[in-house]
């Protein structure tokens, strides 16, 4: 069997970065509110603008840019977020609203193209059937990301220097940009031209399937640690210990990418998953019934292994369902359902919290991620034992 190439370094650092960006821009948004340049409402349909764009960058992908080869688009990607985080800095200092909005439409655009050409690489530089270990090392470095740029947020606008947030996140753009230069254009895998008419995905049961699995995961779960420590006031704890709650389950998130990928590679990815997902629902009900502070804190952070520790086993699985010539499509897909159901989570869950209050999410979160560990028990058991 072809041994994948050895991948470049800058690939352990791009897809963080591309997938970061997303955290960095949503981050910013209660700073700018805090600073008076938008209102509440503002906050509420910027953010929706981005994940709007960024599932735009996807469909962009499948449609027109598939046929561009995974570098290429890669630099256009990455140009795209220097000017957004340039429209970002002018918009943030002269407190113009209309430059906000063009910042982060054009970077969710750029993060939509980027993540899904990521994917691409991924599989490029891992072997089929035995990604898991490969992606779970990949989302490190991200989760890393995801907890020390709002500490450094938060440092800036402790010191008075907001705009010193807005200049790192340009500065990053600029290094995303210099790293995608250092890709190389080839490699000994040659990239294959996409150019499968669309029907054919769409007859890969495998591959629906685990679109299936990837939707309910995404609405169930990412989206989740938003409304923790709203559940944490519900408690009658206080808000900074909700804050600290979300710390735990970020630290969770590292650990469980770990986790799941050896399950994965011991068992099988989908098996894997629906373990994962029973965890969850258990993690859910003890973090619904549990009032000792400290417990909470633990269950918080064991919560977060099984919350997010699905998502590399996931694109594995993903990738591991296309051939070749699929790649760049397929990776598209996966991006725009994933997002789009991580986007709906977030909105129905808002829903959720004003009619019913904090617990009713979880709740809803427990029921979905139980239905669809047991769908993946269930399609493990008609797989071939590994061996």
């Amino acid at each position: 069997m072809e041994t994948p190439p050895v991948p470049p370094r800058s690939l352990y650092v791009l897809p963080p970065l591309a997938k970061g960006f997303t955290t960095f821009y949503f981050v910013l948004l209660p700073v700018f509110y805090a600073a008076h340049i938008i209102s509440s409402k503002q906050i509420g349909y910027i953010g929706a603008l981005f994940i709007v764009s960024l599932i735009f960058g996807a469909v962009a992908v499948v449609r027109w840019l598939h046929t561009l080869e995974t570098k290429k688009m890669l630099i256009g990607a990455a140009f795209v977020s220097v000017v957004a985080a340039l429209f970002l800095l002018f918009g943030s200092t002269k407190s113009n609203l209309p430059l906000l909005l063009v910042a982060y439409g054009l970077m969710g655009v750029a993060s939509g193209v980027a993540i899904s050409g990521f994917s691409v690489l991924a599989a490029n530089y891992t072997k089929r059937g035995n990604r898991f270990i490969a992606l779970a090392k990949l989302g490190t470095l991200g989760d890393v990301l995801r907890i020390v740029f709002p500490l450094l947020v938060t440092a800036a606008v402790a010191i008075g220097a907001r705009t010193g947030a807005v200049v790192l996140v340009l500065a990053v753009s600029v290094l995303f940009l210099a790293l995608c230069f250092r890709l190389p254009s080839s490699h000994v895998r040659a990239e294959l031209p996409d150019i499968l008419p669309p029907g054919k995905l769409r007859h890969n049961k495998a591959f629906r399937f685990v679109m299936g699995v990837e939707f309910a995961d995404s609405f169930s779960s990412s989206q989740l640690f938003v409304f923790l420590p709203l559940l944490f006031l519900a408690k009658g704890y206080s808000l900074a210990n909700g804050l600290l709650l979300q710390s735990c389950i970020f630290l969770g998130y590292m650990g469980g990418r770990w986790l799941v990928a050896y399950m994965a590679k011991r068992y099988s990815g989908i098996r894997s998953i629906g373990y994962a997902e029973i965890g969850m629902v258990a993690g859910i009900v003890l973090l619904l019934v549990v009032k000792q502070l400290w417990l909470l804190y633990i269950v918080s952070f064991v919560l977060g292994v099984f919350v997010r520790g699905t998502a590399p086993t996931i694109k594995g699985i993903v990738l591991d369902t296309l051939e070749e010539d699929q790649m760049k499509r397929g990776s598209a897909v996966y991006t725009m359902i994933g997002d789009g159901g991580s986007a709906l989570g977030q909105l129905a869950f808002g829903f959720l919290v004003a009619w019913y209050g904090a617990k009713s999410p979880f709740v809803v979160a427990a029921v979905i991620v139980a239905f669809t560990g047991v769908a993946c028990l269930a399609w493990a058991s008609k797989e071939p034992a590994k061996t």
